[in-house]
This record gives C-alpha cells, structure tokens and sequence, in this order.
C-alpha cells in the first residue's frame, strides 16, 4: 500500500487571520492520500483547533515565555525533531517567519522537498536589515515560492529577478460550503444586531491596523450618511487603533455614530460569524492601504454581495471593475464615499454586482481549485526546483483578470 503524502505547514502563529484561514482550508480540502501537519511558531488559538478538529497533526512549538537566540535555535530543532517524526515529505513555510524556520528545519531533518508561501506584497519596512539575504538564501533552497495572487508575484520579483521562474502564482481560494452548520438567517442575524429591515448596511471586517485604513472608510462613511439617512457601517475586528477609530467616528459627527446597537456607525471587535455578518451586509468595503489577496473580500463575493475596494495589491484581480463591484484610489475618502453612494442608492445594480460576484468566486476562488492546484505544485517540486513557470492548466502565474 502506498504511502500518503505528508504535508507541513511551518507559520508563525494560529490564532486567527487570513494566512490562518487558508492553511485551514488546506487541511479541508487535502486530497486523496495526502496527510496534513500544521506547525504554529509562537500560539496557537482557534485556527489552530480547528486545523486539529479536521483530522490535522498539530503543535505549538514556542512556549510562552521563551524568547531570543536560545528559544529561535531551540525552536528549529524542535521543527526539525517533529519534522522526522511525522515523516514529512514537502513542507510549505507561510510568511517570512515560517519560511525561514521552513528551510532551516527542513535541512536538518533532511527533508529535501520545501515550498514557501507569500501571501503579502513586499513594501519598504517589512522585514529588518538582514532578511532580504536570508530570504534570497531561503529561496535558493525552495522548491517553488507560492504567491497568492499576481500582485504579490509581481512585488517579490522586482527584488530578485534572477530568481523569478521559482515564483509561481496560485490565487486564493476559500471554501465554498462554509462549515459550521446552518447559516443564521439574514433577518435574525440583522435583529441581534438592532437593524432596521430598512438600513442599508456597509460591512468592513480585518485587523483595526494601519493598514487597513479604517479610519477612510469611516471618513468616507460621514459623507455618504449625511445624505443617506438609512445607512449603517459596521467594522469588525480588533487591535491596536481601535481607540483612535473610535474617536475617529466621534469626531467625523456622522449622525447617530457611538458604540450602541442604535448607532450608525459601529466597531464590532473580533467576530466568529463572519460568514452571518456577510449575509446580513447589502454592501461590503474594503479601505486597505495595502493587501496581498483579501479573504474577507473573498467571503464578500461568496455571500454574493457588491464590493467597494480600494485599487491596492490583489484587489483588482478579485474585483472585476463596474461587474462585481468598484475599484477606488487609496486614501481618498472621497472618491470611496462616491462610490458607497452609488451602490448603497441603486438597489437593482448591488444586487447585480452581487449574482456577478458569486459567480466569480465560483469559477476563480474556490478552495478546492486552490488546493488542487498546489497539491499539484508539491508533485512537480518533489523532482527537484521549478526552474520555468508551470504550463499545465490551472498551475503557475493563474491569471484573474
């Protein structure tokens, strides 16, 4: 009897987030004869459980507490230990951290066959002084570098061009049957949020960083309730500016903004029912001032609804302009409250957008196309470097647009 495949994902932590999110759906949608081990760097969290539940091996290398030289090199050689006993055949290193530890583990437990996955676009800042020779290092010793949509192909290429046959692009993907049971109906859910049958909802859902430029939408917002008595903003999520936006909301006097179920504008903090909330939104915004390929823009066009997005990193490429939804300029407030207004006041062309946009995430960004394409990628590398982009339908630079 043939031995399964045995897959690694090496990342920094599994608590909750996109990257989390899709080695989640790796784990799901593994395909015959492939086995899944998931290996978070720093903690673990609700990602990480569910990972377990779905049949993964799994473990939290770093205990809380530890921290510098000491626990990095004790760290990879608990990889590389976990590695061999696993059996491991490819690992698959996510982000800068996880391929690091990836690579390094994998040549000490003498896995020969390790893939790295990028799922940001680089910008100035990201790394320290010495990771771009570390990285140039790690990618000379991977298989493939996986990209998760062109922008982010394209951002990684510029800065090692003699290396860029080794990047591949194989676009997000999210499952198209969310588990978890039945979905709450849109009414109910709308209830337990104190919404009126007739307010015309804007959802945003992603970490409270700079990054996500929460602080335009919400600018953006003011604008457009000031003419559109009806309308709602709910942002979900969690971290460090939610003060900031909080007296963002407070101070752009968006009428009947605050923090009850009554108020027009409202941060949510973390969600679990993110999938609920879709349903219960008629439009969804992403203000972004940077993204790789957004999963919550994803599980927008899966629920079947309209997007406003800014024209950043792997946006353009999930939005088809004027189809399924508009493509604003980064932080312009007021080119994005135009655009809010358009949609939230035409009815019949969110609800267009919105059938367009289900059927674009079905032909495009489902997890098992995405899954199946990478499977596919890890059979390739097992024979050494992809040294030219992949020919084969479905594999390589997957184009979107």
């Amino acid at each position: 009897m043939k031995r399964a495949l045995k897959v690694m994902h090496v990342i920094e932590a599994m608590h909750q987030g996109g990257a989390e999110s899709l080695v989640i759906e790796h784990v799901r949608h593994a395909g015959p004869g492939v086995e899944s081990a998931v290996c978070a760097l720093n903690r673990g969290g609700p990602a990480l459980e569910q990972a377990r539940a779905l049949g993964a091996s799994v473990e939290v290398l770093r205990r809380p507490g530890r921290a510098g030289l000491q626990a990095r090199t004790g760290g990879l050689l608990a990889l590389a230990r976990r590695m061999r006993e696993e059996r491991v055949d490819v690992v698959n290193g996510h982000n800068p951290t996880g391929a690091l530890y990836a690579v390094g583990a994998a040549a000490l437990a003498g896995v020969r066959t390790v893939l790295r996955t990028e799922h940001s676009l680089h910008y100035p800042g990201r790394h320290s002084a010495f990771y771009p020779w570390l990285e140039r290092l790690a990618t000379h010793r991977t298989a493939a570098v996986v990209c998760v949509c062109e922008a982010v192909r394209e951002s990684h290429v510029r800065r090692m061009g003699d290396l860029a046959p080794r990047f591949v692009t194989i676009v997000n993907g999210i499952d198209d049957l969310p588990a978890g049971g039945p979905l709450a109906s849109r009414e109910a859910t709308r209830q337990a949020l104190g919404l009126a049958p007739e307010d015309l909802v804007v959802l945003s859902v992603g970490s409270l960083t700079r990054q996500k430029a929460q602080h335009v939408l919400i600018e953006a917002f003011a604008r457009v309730a000031a003419k559109s008595p009806r309308a709602r903003l709910l942002i979900a999520g969690e971290g460090p500016l939610r003060a900031a936006l909080e007296e963002r909301i407070a101070a752009v006097g968006a009428p009947g903004a605050g923090s009850g179920s009554g108020a027009r504008a409202r941060l949510l903090g973390a969600r679990e029912d993110v999938t609920a909330l879709m349903q219960a939104a008629d439009l969804y915004a992403l203000s972004s001032q940077r993204e790789g390929l957004s999963v919550t823009l994803l599980e927008a066009m899966r629920a079947g609804r309209a997007a406003v997005a800014t024209r950043v990193g792997g946006n353009g490429e999930a939005i088809a302009e004027g189809t399924t939804g508009r493509l604003v300029p980064a932080d312009d407030a007021a080119s994005f409250a135009e655009a809010l207004a358009s949609l939230l006041d035409d009815a019949a062309s969110r609800s267009a957008m919105g059938r367009a946009a289900r059927i674009r995430f079905l032909e495009r960004f489902t997890a098992r196309r995405m899954v199946a394409e990478t499977e596919a990628l890890y059979r390739r590398a097992l024979g050494g470097p992809v040294e030219a982009p992949l020919g084969a339908a479905g594999e390589g630079r997957h184009a979107t647009a």
